[in-house]
């Protein structure tokens, strides 16, 4: 994302049932499923922010959102209903 001289990375995903994932078409297709399966169709989109500095390069950035995201996958269930 930018805004005049301002730049951010952005990492997002689908989570639903244990289950993340990055495309929408495959989100759509387990909330279907999920939907018929187990009589529901709740779930989250989760999506982190990273700043991109001036000097520095998106896969910095991205290796920050990567770092963040592994400590927070185990706490999404406790968020998000199961």
């Amino acid at each position: 994302m930018a805004k005049g001289d301002d730049r951010a990375l952005v990492l997002y995903w689908y989570w639903a049932h244990h289950r993340g994932v990055a495309s929408e078409y495959w989100a759509k297709f387990y909330l279907v499923a999920d939907s018929i399966r187990l009589n529901r169709s709740d779930g989250a989109l989760i999506r982190i922010t990273a700043p991109v500095g001036r000097g520095e390069t998106p896969d910095a950035a991205q290796q920050v959102l990567i770092a963040f995201s592994q400590q927070l996958i185990p706490l999404i269930d406790t968020y998000v209903p199961r």
